[in-house]
């Protein structure tokens, strides 16, 4: 059984690597990413949220000597659904999930933290899976290897029916494979985003991943906006 696992992801990860090339490897592509740039250096929310970002990317001492982050990160992720005592226990054990992270132990990290996560729901507990929380902080920490994956995005690659947890390995080993395998588009997209003249203080805390996030978020949502009533992105 396990040796039809690995041919199933790849098979998944290579369709989002071409829906990522019939985006990015077409002449209008720039437009596509110039727009996208131009929201989010321009749209007040996605600006704050993009200042909020470079504050925390990578940044453990941050991490470890804040005393609300995660309340902070919930806000600002606009993550919902999650209680303060839910909170409160990540911020008590910070160190310990730090101490994952650090050691490439997402498996744990999410099967401890995240994967069933005891949620207050008016006067009972819940348990809740918080994959989309899960797969923004651990980009917060490994920038360079996984994405923030959210529904959107997940829903626009073809990923509705797949868990958060492998739709969220899946884009990020198809985001990785891709940018090895066409640096040069990623640098004139990086190209693109120095060009502008509020992007460009943005380029050296973003990582080739986040510029590929920023596009597809960007193209998820304006579509998810477009057809409301069309369940694939929903």
């Amino acid at each position: 059984m396990q040796e039809d696992i690995a041919p199933y992801l790849n098979r998944l990860s290579n369709s989002v690597k071409e829906r990522i090339s019939a985006i990015l490897i077409d002449e209008a592509a720039a437009n596509v990413i110039n727009e996208a740039f131009i929201f989010h250096f321009n749209d007040a929310a996605s600006l704050d949220f993009q200042m909020y970002y470079v504050e925390t990317i990578s940044n453990r001492a941050n991490f470890l000597g804040s005393e609300r982050f995660f309340a902070r990160f919930k806000k600002q992720y606009a993550l919902q659904g999650i209680d303060n005592a839910y909170l409160d226990r990540l911020e008590s054990e910070k160190l310990s999930i730090m101490s994952l992270v650090e050691q490439g132990d997402i498996l744990k990290l999410y099967f401890d933290y995240f994967a069933n996560a005891q949620i207050k729901h008016h006067d009972k507990s819940v348990s809740k899976n918080l994959g989309s929380f899960f797969s923004k902080f651990v980009h917060t920490f490994k920038p360079n290897d996984y994405c923030a994956l959210d529904n959107p995005i997940k829903n626009y690659f073809g990923l509705k029916g797949e868990s958060f947890y492998v739709a969220f390995l899946i884009v990020s080993n198809a985001y990785n494979n891709w940018v090895n395998e066409h640096s040069s588009i990623i640098d004139n997209i990086r190209t693109q985003l120095e060009l502008d003249n509020i992007g460009k203080s943005f380029s050296p805390s973003f990582t080739n991943l986040k510029l590929l996030d920023l596009i597809f978020w960007y193209i998820a949502n304006k579509l998810s906006k477009e057809n409301p009533f069309n369940p694939e992105l929903r």
